[in-house]
């Protein structure tokens, strides 16, 4: 004997009036309703592409997923206990298509994954552009974020009322105290038109966690899902610009990195640069002395780092209080150059691409996620292309 599904089977009978009757006023009844709701519904933000989007083709994969990667097992030090925490792990989003490239894109977030999936317009950002150029992509959530969120150690959380210093630190433009609305840079590469797109922008971030602790157990996870992906070009940005180097040193299966406006360096032990000033009077270390042996394997890959527009070429004392953040952007391209050239000294290969240079103006913190991301992404791809990174 056949058992059936009681949720999807049922007995066949023949209709009543009284059975068409009831249907009826219950049809009647949820088009009251349904109206009802319609009416009283606020209205939402319905993604839609910008008329100046160009209409792509279905986007095809192969084969999607997500798991955790890395992380421990923390035991209850309680006399007697067994039970476990399983903890400090990582967690990843992986989509690959058909005949992929050899290498795929390992993407790691700083302080919004959203940095490497759609634009604040609604257009593909990084995730969809490399997929149609066949390559296989790994978005991460860092330890102790998001999915990834359950931590070996207490994690916490503060107001802050920082709407406007984000907008001032990503150079969308200057939004001041006392001010009820920004002023946009001129020419910025941010839809500022649609005002769902800053709405958005001020609710993507999620807390990020910078002690050395937790750039440890970050890397430790990272280099876990290196050895299980094998081979990767990795792409970081800003906060995870540090996470990037620190992963090369503890991994062999870092191919390439990009990183897009990266906060903070490396040098070899003895060979720290001298301190940078800042327009508020204070010196500013261009970085951290790590081991020879530690600094040599950033040099075994190319790396390329990327900066937009709108940061400051010269110390200007205007620069302070809640424009301090520009100065501060200033220094870190600084950085980024003592950085790239101790890399070429040791015989490594590292470029630093500074956009309106090179003609290409406007551009934010999230050069990724700004109107140009195409032409943004094309500077990756030619990147790896030259570096021999984009065989199939």
């Amino acid at each position: 004997m056949r058992l059936g599904n009681p949720f999807t089977e049922r007995t066949a009978k023949r209709p009543t009036a009284l059975d068409t009757a009831a249907a009826v006023g219950m049809a009647a009844l949820l088009a009251v309703v349904s109206v009802d709701l319609l009416l009283a519904a606020p209205l939402q933000h319905v993604p839609h592409p910008p008329p100046h989007a160009a209409k792509q083709p279905p986007l095809v994969i192969q084969e999607q997923g997500n798991r955790p990667f890395g992380g421990v097992v923390m035991h209850d030090p309680t006399p007697g206990s067994t039970a476990t925490l399983s903890c400090d792990h990582g967690y990843v989003n992986w989509q690959i298509p058909p005949h992929p490239r050899k290498l795929p894109l390992l993407m790691v977030h700083a302080s919004s994954k959203k940095t490497w999936e759609s634009t604040f317009d609604d257009r593909e950002g990084f995730r969809d552009i490399f997929l149609r150029r066949g390559y296989s992509l790994y978005i991460t959530r860092l330890p102790r974020t998001g999915q990834a969120g359950l931590a070996c150690a207490a994690t916490s959380y503060t107001v802050a009322y920082s709407d406007q210093s984000r907008f001032n630190s990503w150079r969308l433009g200057l939004w001041l105290p006392g001010q009820t609305a920004p002023t946009w840079y001129p020419g910025v590469q941010f839809p500022t038109d649609d005002p769902r797109a800053l709405d958005e922008f001020s609710r993507v971030q999620t807390p990020e966690f910078n002690a050395p602790e937790n750039e440890q157990i970050e890397t430790d996870a990272l280099a876990v899902l290196l050895s299980e992906i094998g081979p990767s070009v990795v792409l970081t940005h800003s906060s995870t610009g540090i996470r990037g180097w620190i992963t090369g040193f503890k991994s062999t299966n870092v191919a390439a990195i990009v990183s897009y406006e990266p906060g903070a360096y490396v040098y070899p032990e003895g060979e720290l640069p001298a301190s940078i000033p800042r327009a508020d009077g204070t010196m500013q270390v261009p970085g951290r002395e790590v081991p020879m042996a530690d600094f040599m394997k950033l040099t075994r890959f190319p790396i390329q780092i990327l900066w937009g527009d709108n940061i400051p070429s010269q110390l200007d004392p205007i620069n302070v209080g809640p424009r301090l953040t520009l100065d501060s952007r200033r220094i870190n391209l600084v950085r980024s150059q003592l950085f790239a050239e101790a890399i070429k000294r040791h015989g490594g290969d590292a470029e630093v691409l500074i956009l309106p240079d090179m003609g290409i103006t406007g551009n934010t913190h999230f050069l990724m996620l700004d109107l140009n991301n195409v032409q943004i992404a094309d500077l990756l791809s030619e990147f790896l292309k030259r570096k021999g990174l984009d065989r199939r």
